[in-house]
């Protein structure tokens, strides 16, 4: 048990004690940082960004009760205005813990995955976070509401429930519905994490969770100006004014408000041991009346000098404007995401006698936001040195969605 508490503990605050050797009434700090230089970013010229610092308060009440805060800065800085950085409340609760079981209750991090509860930057591979951590499990995902957490033998369960995901903003993939506690509502029956891991073999830790929700999906009217057919199938047309119009009207593809069904399933493993690491990743969410309108469009008909010869946004004039035109509305459905993340390392510092830890790496990946599109696939190759316990310098290669990556960066917990 004391194995586990070490591990929340180190999660909060980097000072890697349990919570029965903390004397009562101290109030101790702690944080973590990342600086990230992405050298093929802003096309090529470099982007060179501080992502984020947070700094984390702890207060020991007594042997049994206490609290935990961690507020971050994403971007050296909040804009008052235009875009850029991020301010938020990440994590406050009282917490509970009397040896056996636990209970938590204010702002509370989902218990998805591992990077969402374990996201300090010496504790992964690679730069940024894997983006099967952005996409599938949306870290940092966290909500208000409460926890039951605690062990039996070498397994660790966990049982968290936090205010509904914004239904209007499911698509593919959960990330924009996270409401981080602002105006969160418990209508769609509370979102609802049970995970389990277990630790009984040495260097070994697997777990998984299912994670639920039915927030209800709003109504949308079905769009209008699309183009209206006669019996034939034929567009019509109306002359005003001399112009020739396209008739347009209401597109069909209205959705009705319905309960929006959510299911995020996933398992994970960790391997650490004789200089070996290994770390697997894999999930799926899957959705129920996950529908959304869409707009068919197609080139105007034009003339020999390529031309439009019909205006069909209705202003009265035949210009450049009238290129394209709505050809029918419609409405399509998303019915599962999906993704995974393999990392595999050796720590080579120890082949040069090294008392610290430099490893070498290689992450293979892939994700569907749509599972009916085309997956993303990752390959990078790295190397990762950590002088200190806590602090880490990263560099990456490879390839992503097609894309060159070559990144560096530092990272520290405390």
């Amino acid at each position: 048990m004391k194995k586990m508490l070490l591990l929340i503990s180190s999660l909060f605050i980097s000072i890697s004690f349990a919570d029965e050797f903390v004397e009562d009434g101290t109030t101790t700090i702690g944080g973590y940082g990342e600086m990230h230089y992405d050298m093929e970013g802003n096309s090529g010229d470099g982007k060179l960004d501080f992502h984020r610092f947070i700094f984390y308060i702890k207060h020991q009440f007594n042997s049994e009760w206490s609290m935990m805060s961690e507020v971050e800065i994403e971007h050296n800085m909040v804009y008052s205005d235009g875009d850029g950085g991020y301010l938020a409340m990440e994590q406050a609760h009282l917490n509970y813990f009397n040896g056996t079981w636990g209970w938590k209750g204010g702002v509370l991090l989902q218990p998805a995955g591992i990077i969402n509860e374990y996201h300090e930057p010496p504790t992964f591979m690679s730069v940024e976070r894997p983006e099967y951590n952005k996409y599938i499990i949306p870290t940092t995902w966290f909500g208000n509401g409460f926890a039951f957490y605690g062990a039996m033998g070498d397994f660790n369960w966990n049982v968290t429930m936090t205010g509904d995901l914004d239904a209007d903003g499911i698509s593919n993939g959960i990330r924009s519905a996270r409401l981080k506690g602002v105006g969160e509502t418990t209508e769609g029956g509370w979102l609802t994490t049970l995970q389990g891991s277990w630790t009984g073999m040495d260097g070994l830790k697997v777990g998984g969770s299912y994670t639920m929700n039915s927030p209800t999906r709003s109504a949308s009217d079905a769009n209008t100006g699309c183009a209206d057919y006669d019996v034939n199938g034929a567009i019509q047309t109306q002359d005003v004014e001399g112009v020739s119009t396209l008739v347009t009207g209401t597109c069909d593809n209205a959705i009705a408000e319905a309960p929006l069904d959510v299911t995020l399933t996933e398992f994970n493993a960790t391997w650490s041991k004789n200089n070996l690491y290994a770390r697997m990743e894999y999930g799926m969410i899957d959705y129920t009346n996950n529908f959304h309108q869409e707009i068919a469009t197609a080139e105007t008909p034009t003339d020999v000098d390529g031309n439009p010869t019909l205006d069909t946004n209705g202003d009265g004039e035949i210009d450049e404007d009238d290129a394209t035109w709505n050809t029918g509305g419609s409405v399509s459905e998303i019915k599962s995401s999906s993704g995974y993340y393999l990392d595999l390392g050796y720590n080579v510092g120890s082949l040069l006698g090294w008392d610290n830890e430099l490893y070498l790496w290689t992450r293979t990946s892939s994700y569907n936001k749509d599972d009916d599109g085309d997956a993303k696939d990752i390959s990078l190759f790295g190397v990762t040195y950590k002088p200190a316990n806590n602090i880490s310098f990263k560099v990456e290669m490879g390839e992503s969605g097609g894309k060159d990556v070559m990144r560096m960066g530092l990272g520290y917990m405390f």
